[in-house]
């Protein structure tokens, strides 16, 4: 095995030109394959740091008022779960918190967990440093204590080892650091950089609603149980099912749904918690997407490289005919070129690896525009490493097992009698390398199918109508300072904050909101409508938003009916409320729903009358069907504040305008996250703009590695046919037709590659259509265009050889052995 290595090496090192296309090709491949694959196992295979047993934990969930199976829990469900010592050894609850640290010249924005003081001690995490919470921290009222994470310790502390004990502030409020945590540890919610946990106790002074605490209704948390020994998640199951029924008797009000049925609990293991079970679906299809694609490119790429193996092979035949005839048996021969191969494949793997991991590293440091931090721990471990190995090693015998066993099947005294590079098996003319193109040109038809597929979505969706206008819009979320809530009085500060920025030169209009319109977060609430019986089982939660005065003009949103909301739509006057036409045809068919009355808390009201009917939009998602829809004054319902400033230029010149007024107004205020409305939405299309992007990507080098191969099985081709081309040329073959005869090969292998590609592009097609939108009949246009794409590619590849062997000297060519 050694001197196989070792002629390997010096093979490789002698045909450097050749050895670095093929790594580098192979490179690609791995590359893309590793760093997708370091992304899955971030979100979906990798264990939770720090955590002893992951197996033994369970997610708890309880049904949505509406129905879904997979809600978050209350403070008092919690205190009943934790009864069942007899299948659970442990449940906490936790609820993820926006919150920053420091003072007001050095001000850090971060996540905080808000959690029951047994939190630790049920997911087994051990702190680097100091103390868990303990029993004391369960009752309101006793000391200001926080654990903080390991690396806000490292970032803002330099790592101070009497770091336990001091004072820090939270939210501006001074908080006693009993412990750190471990490192790599960053809380309950994968994807989610918490830095701080609370315990529930002292919740309110970070923005958890200390009602909650006694509240049955106030469903806020997440939940996690340990099983205790020998408990299994069947038998766990089967006694939460009775303590569901249990409490569906006891609190019939809180823990009966829409349907008139008690509320389920479901329990998840850890490993199905690892992204929330509601939109689980989506996530791992859209995981089978990435590594789908980057199989295709990986495969694409081994086509190319045995393809210049093969070729390569093929002008080794003397060499091996030597070999052979010296008593070298057939698998001997197999080894020597399969350690190439492989040879070959690690140094592109490594490549490759090196690659992914730079990858990783930059996408850890990029910084999304979230209110608190996120990202994953990106960082190679041993399940991405395995992986690397295992395709390298594959990778390296796919494309290296059928050129090796294709020139072990030489001739050998043909081989020993003819300088002539010819190899040709059974009278089939280059079989294999012509497969290795066809598969190519297969695999670059999906790859380019599936990428210009994202892009018409990515183009149907700015033909769509949202229902406002985009352009021209400065989003801009104001607020005050962390653990400053309660010192000005937010509807007052935004009525002055509009009327300033309303004179800024270059401002048309200003309103604020809740809430923007297609945001990744969302509020339903339970309405009754007035003289109108709900029918059993029908859902009366409604998603709305809470918009200040001029929000309708300000986005420009038709009104068909009625008025929108002005400065005395307050606290104090009638409570009134906007509806758009899906809401009013349901409730309301065929009648004007002005003067209507809706309720927000039973039949017994307060009573909200509508005075305005909007235009339907687009709410939740771009690609959402109609929707019912409400709008509640802000002034009426304080709700956060997100500045809407409707501009004449481009709106983030104004941002500093919008900082300079708010400082005016009110200087312990803070401006954050100012983006268009524009750059918004775009995030709703993050997973399209990804595939897209991908796709687009890997299939430009799809195409090109196409273009290639084909090149190389053509050019081939004319040379082992020159003496056949010379022959011709002498009994009078004239350049164009030597010119078809050539072209026709190339593109006979091309043709053939479009049959098998493009059924397997329109079934692609219809998996991938829960991410599309606008597509339809258009899928064919699609197919056209990719197909005509690959054709040109083709021709194009084929036409330098072909011309080079139209020009063939006879007398040249008929001296050619």
């Amino acid at each position: 095995m050694g001197f196989d290595l070792r002629y390997a090496l010096r093979r490789l090192a002698r045909s450097r030109g050749f050895t670095l296309a093929a790594a580098l090709t192979i490179a690609l491949g791995v590359g893309a394959n590793t760093a997708i694959f370091t992304l899955v196992n971030a979100v979906l295979l990798r264990p939770p740091a720090a955590v002893a047993d992951p197996a033994r934990l369970v997610g708890v969930y309880t049904s949505d008022f509406s129905g879904p199976p997979y809600g978050s829990s209350s403070y008092p469900d919690l205190e009943e779960f934790q009864k069942q010592t007899d299948i659970f050894s442990g449940v906490m609850g936790f609820a993820p918190r926006p919150a920053a640290v420091g003072s007001d010249d050095d001000l850090q924005r971060i996540a905080v967990e808000v959690v029951s003081s047994n939190y630790f001690q049920v997911l087994g995490v051990r702190l680097a440093a100091g103390r868990a919470f303990g029993g004391e921290q369960a009752v309101p009222g006793g000391e200001a204590v926080v654990v903080i994470s390991h690396a806000l310790w490292q970032r803002r502390f330099g790592a101070d080892p009497a770091i336990v004990g001091k004072t820090i502030r939270v939210n501006a409020r001074p908080f006693i650091v009993i412990g750190v945590a471990p490192q790599g540890f960053a809380g309950a919610f994968r994807g989610l950089r918490t830095d701080v946990w609370v315990p529930a106790s002292l919740g309110s002074m970070v923005g958890f609603n200390a009602s909650a605490l006694t509240s049955r209704g106030d469903r806020g948390l997440l939940l996690f149980a340990r099983l205790r020994p020998g408990v299994t998640i069947e038998q766990a199951r089967s006694r939460m099912n009775v303590v569901a029924r249990q409490l569906t008797a006891a609190y019939p009000d809180n823990w009966t749904d829409v349907t008139k049925q008690g509320r389920r609990i479901s329990l998840l293991p850890e490993q199905a918690t690892r992204v929330p079970p509601q939109i689980r679906g989506p996530a791992l299809g859209f995981a089978a997407l990435l590594m789908a694609t980057v199989g295709l490119v990986l495969l694409v790429c081994c086509a190319n490289v045995a393809g210049l193996l093969l070729a390569r092979a093929t002008g080794r035949l003397k060499e091996i005919g030597i070999r052979m005839s010296l008593g070298a048996s057939r698998g001997r021969v197999v080894r020597q070129m399969l350690t190439e191969s492989v040879l070959l494949a690690a140094l592109g793997g490594i490549v490759g690896a090196v690659a992914a991991v730079w990858a990783g590293k930059a996408l850890m440091a990029f910084t999304p525009p979230t209110p608190v931090p996120v990202g994953l721990d990106l960082r190679p471990d041993g399940r991405v490493l395995m992986f690397t190995l295992a395709v390298t090693l594959i990778t390296g015998l796919v494309f290296g097992l059928a050129p090796a066993l294709r020139a072990s099947r030489a001739d050998v005294v043909g081989a020993l009698k003819s300088d002539a590079p010819a190899m040709n098996v059974g009278g089939r003319r280059f079989p294999l390398h012509g497969a290795l193109v066809v598969g190519q040109v297969a695999m670059s038809m999906l790859l380019l199918v599936g990428a210009l597929l994202f892009l018409r979505t990515l183009r149907a969706v700015a033909t769509i109508d949202p229902g406002f206008r985009v352009d021209h819009m400065l989003l801009v979320n104001v607020g005050p300072r962390p653990g400053e809530e309660g010192t000005r009085d937010r509807e007052q500060v935004a009525l002055e904050l509009r009327d300033r920025v309303a004179a800024v030169p270059g401002v048309t209009h200003v309103s604020w909101a809740g809430a923007v319109p297609l945001a990744l977060n969302a509020s339903r609430r339970g309405i009754t409508i007035d003289g109108y019986r709900p029918r059993d089982g029908e859902d009366m939660e409604f998603h709305y938003n809470m918009v200040g005065p001029g929000y309708f003009e300000t986005m420009e949103v038709p009104l068909v009916r009625g008025r929108g909301f002005t400065d005395r739509d307050r606290a104090g006057a009638a409570p009134v409320v906007v509806v758009n036409e899906t809401f009013a045809r349901r409730f309301w068919p065929g009648a004007d729903p002005i003067g209507k009355r809706i309720g927000i808390s039973g039949p017994e009201g307060p009573w909200l009358e509508v005075v305005g009917l909007a235009r339907d939009g687009k709410y939740l998602s771009i690609a959402e069907s109609p929707r019912p829809y409400l709008y509640y004054p802000q002034l009426q319902h304080p709700d956060d504040v997100v500045l809407h400033v409707r501009t004449s230029g481009d709106p983030r010149s104004l941002a500093a305008a919008v900082r300079r007024e708010l400082a005016a107004v009110a200087p312990d205020w803070l401006a954050e996250n100012p983006r268009t409305l524009e750059e918004h939405i775009g995030t709703s299309l993050l997973p399209q703009r990804i595939a897209g992007g991908m796709l687009g990507a890997f299939g430009v080098v799809a195409l090109l590695l196409s273009a290639v191969g084909l090149y190389g099985v053509v050019a081939f081709a004319v040379a082992q046919r020159t003496r056949e081309i010379g022959i011709r040329v002498a009994l009078g073959a004239a350049a164009p037709q030597l010119l078809r005869l050539v072209l026709r090969q190339g593109m006979l292998l091309a043709g053939i590659g479009l049959a098998v590609g493009v059924p397997l592009a329109f079934v692609a097609s219809r998996l991938l259509s829960g991410f599309l939108l606008g597509t339809g009949a258009g899928v064919w246009l699609v197919l056209a265009a990719a197909a005509g794409l690959l054709a040109v590619v083709t021709l194009v590849a084929s036409y330098v050889p072909a011309r080079r062997a139209s020009r063939v000297d006879p007398m040249v060519a008929l001296r050619a052995q």
